[in-house]
Formats: structure tokens, sequence, C-alpha cells
């Protein structure tokens, strides 16, 4: 089953993040009224969203769903990787890049929730997306009636508890980590897990044990009116303010309320199919690996003096660009790889059914 409204939000997070990254093309003064670390706020509350929704339709055990999530992320991931590597980043070492491959971000001692980013750039999310189906999966394996409420414990206890340990107080600044020098993997952890962008998936998951509850009201004429206004409202908000820090001291807030509107917004019935943000929604994965890449090449060839109407130009390629690209990864390599994970993850519920017999 597939929220089309939150695969819609999903698709337009993802363009958000590849325009904001190219914003230093456009005339002077645009870029500050990009929001694009909104995007990535969004996407960690779509992700907990989505995680809730699923599993509650379909039961899940722990191994296949996490087959499930390997192929959707790491196949494309990989290609990606690899290409960037031999074609845009040549010259760096594979100590550096290899250790994308596991996730690992560059600077644990720099400012959170980022800690230096991925050497790629913005997948430095996707540490925290393995971390979360890395919890949420453990919850699954404690309760899975109460997987949401489980994981959500998890994430708050590491981060109070944490930052208690480590700093002796607790901050909900997603920017602050346990003052912790990391010389080992689980310390690596230990700053991921306690910090409070975590709480974006919390947000996500409840929003969809509301919906799954059936405790999401159902809007009336008027009602929709007021949550289409509240959604104009903290949009227009967002390109008012522009750039904030990612977390709860940055744009979580507008995030959540975009969020929540959009999921009050989501009668099917009432709304016809939107093929353009369907599509969006389908790429924007392969979107958000493919751009920054391509970025780079682009603004490698754009002379030092290159007038507004060349960077123009350049902005429109790379924007275009990048959504060609991640089309045709989509199309020939991402929903291969998730059929390939569903096929493995189905033959594990096979190989679990004849063990039962």
């Amino acid at each position: 089953m597939k929220f089309l409204s939150v695969q819609y939000l999903r698709g337009l997070a993802a363009l958000l993040v590849v325009v904001a990254h190219n914003a230093l093309l456009l005339p002077d003064g645009m870029a500050a009224h990009i929001p694009g670390a909104l995007g990535v706020d969004i996407f960690f509350i779509i992700s907990g969203f989505i995680m809730t929704f699923i599993t509650a339709h379909s039961a899940e055990r722990p191994l296949p769903f996490l087959i499930k999530r390997f192929f959707r992320i790491w196949p494309v991931f990989f290609l990606v990787w690899l290409a960037a590597w031999t074609l845009v980043y040549n010259e760096r070492e594979f100590q550096q890049m290899g250790c994308v491959l596991y996730f690992c971000l560059q600077d644990y001692s720099s400012a959170g929730p980022v800690f230096g980013y991925s050497a790629l750039g913005p997948p430095w999310t996707l540490t925290y997306e393995v971390l979360f189906y890395t919890l949420f999966t453990l919850a699954m394996c404690i309760s899975y009636r109460q997987r949401s409420l489980v994981c959500s414990l998890i994430f708050l206890t590491a981060s109070v508890g944490f930052q208690l340990a480590y700093n002796g107080s607790v901050t909900l600044s997603s920017q602050a980590s346990p003052d912790l020098v990391v010389n080992a993997w689980w310390q690596a952890w230990i700053k991921l897990s306690s910090n409070t962008i975590v709480f974006e998936f919390i947000t996500g998951m409840l929003l969809a044990e509301l919906v799954v509850s059936g405790n999401m009201p159902a809007l009336r004429t008027r009602g929709r009116r007021i949550v289409w206004l509240a959604l104009a409202a903290a949009a227009g908000i967002a390109l008012l303010t522009g750039p904030q820090p990612f977390g709860l001291h940055g744009g979580y807030w507008l995030a959540a309320i975009i969020m929540a509107c959009v999921i009050l917004l989501s009668d099917e019935r009432q709304s016809a199919p939107q093929p353009v943000l369907n599509f969006l929604g389908n790429i924007s994965y392969s979107l958000y690996l493919v751009h920054y890449p391509l970025r780079r090449v682009l603004l490698n060839q754009l002379p030092a003096d290159a007038s507004a109407g060349t960077k123009l130009l350049v902005f429109a390629l790379s924007v275009s660009g990048s959504v060609a690209l991640a089309a045709l990864l989509f199309r020939y390599v991402e929903r291969y790889a998730i059929r390939a994970g569903k096929k493995l993850a189905d033959s594990c519920y096979s190989w679990f059914s004849v063990q039962k017999s």
C-alpha cells in the first residue's frame, strides 16, 4: 500500500535538497530563501512514518525486513559511489572513500548531526537511516505490536542517557553531541544514537500510529481548507526564513507541521493522481544520491568569472541532469534491486514456513 501524499512530499523534499545545493548558481539573495535542510528533516519524518505504516499492513520478520531495507539502499548507493569515485573524486584515497560504503562520517569531533558529512556529501543521512532500521528491527524483536513505542523509548533513553553520562546535561539541539572522543566504531554509534535528530523518526512513527489506529480526524470541506492554509503558511514561513540548522533547533517544527498537514489532506478519493509528483517520489532516493557528484562536475567546468546567465544555465542543467540520471537509475537499477530484495525476503518467509511445518 502506498500513501500517495507522502510519496509526493518525498519527491518534493528531494527536489528541494537538489535546488538548495545548486543555489549558489542563482542570483544574489535567492539562496537565502531556499530551506534545503528542511528537505532532510522531512525525509527523516517520512522514514519513521513509512517503517511503522508498512509493518502495520503486513507482518514482517526481522531478517526479511532487513533484507528488503538492504536492497532498497545499498545497490544504488554502491553504483553511485563507484561512479563518483571513478569519475569525480578520483584524487581521493580508498581509505576516505571506502569508509562511505559502511556509512561512516568524516569527523565525529565536529558538530552534529552531520559530523563532517559523508565523503559523498548528502549521504550522511543514510548513517542515521541505517541506525533507525537497526533499532526498529530490534524493537520488532522485543514487541512487534509495540515496535514504534519500543524504538522511540530506545532513542529517548540513548539521547538523554548518553548526554547526561558524557555532558552532565541534556540539550535538544541536534548540533550538540556527547563529549566523547571517537576511537572505535561503537563510540560513533553513541554519538549518532544520542543526537536529537532521531526525534524526527519518532515523530514519523507517532503519525503513522495515529493513522493506523484510525485516530487521525476525517476532515470535512472547512477542515481541509484550514489544513491547506496551515500547510501554505508553513511553506511560506520556510521560504521567508530560509536555511535553518537540522533538527529540533531548526527545521524540525516546520517539517512536522508540513508532514501532519499532508497526512490530514491525504484522502485519495478526493484527489486525482499526480503523475509528475509520483515520478519525483519514485526517483527521490536516486535523485538524492546522484545530484551532488553531477553538481561538482559542472561546477569544476564553470569559469570563475561566469556571467549570471551562464550560472542560471548551469543551474538548470544541474537540476534537470540530476532528474534524468535519477530516472535512469530508478528504471534500470533501483526498481530491480527492490524486486530482488522482495524475492529474497519471500524466500526467507518460505524457509521459515518449511521449518515450522
